[in-house]
């Protein structure tokens, strides 16, 4: 099954097979499964995504031993998820493993609700731009140096036709 779950063509096999590992199994006794739980969370399909997610808190309800820190960075990553149903299995997920799942503070920004650092304030000065200066300047002066012995030596397909007699 864990093969199947992470090597079947079909989204749908692949769900399948996620679902089946869920209800035979146990956390407790295989431990595996966890990993491939944690693998199809990496899945391109939301649908398998999502089922993992569900899938590793149906174990966590069943085993609270089964929260590893490798878990929980998973399931950190797929609240991130562009899937809303991901992200809501995941949160379910991770506060059974006894985490606390907050909102951002992304609609407002931070300086006014206090959440960001205190050196960021609505007054504080614009960031000056970033200076215009003569472009040699960020080249190193090794490829500056290159550049000239080039032109010394005049053209290098002349130089390389030089060679055949």
């Amino acid at each position: 099954m864990i093969y199947q779950s992470q090597t079947a063509c079909y989204a749908k096999h692949r769900r399948k097979a996620i679902h089946k590992l869920g209800d035979k199994f146990t956390c407790e006794c295989n431990p595996e499964i966890m990993c491939a739980f944690i693998y199809a969370l990496n899945d391109a399909d939301e649908r398998v995504r999502a089922k993992a997610a569900d899938e590793i808190g149906d174990q966590l309800r069943k085993n609270d031993c089964c929260c590893s820190p490798e878990l929980t960075a998973a399931l950190t990553c797929a609240l991130g998820d562009c899937d809303r149903k991901v992200v809501r299995e995941a949160t379910q997920a991770l506060e059974l493993c006894g985490y606390e799942v907050v909102e951002g503070c992304c609609d407002t920004p931070c300086c006014h609700t206090g959440c960001a650092p205190a050196g960021c304030s609505p007054s504080a000065a614009p960031a000056a731009p970033a200076p215009t200066s003569d472009p040699k300047a960020y080249f190193p002066s090794r490829m500056q140096d290159r550049k000239q012995s080039r032109r010394l030596s005049g053209n290098s397909l002349s130089n390389l036709f030089g060679l055949i007699d």
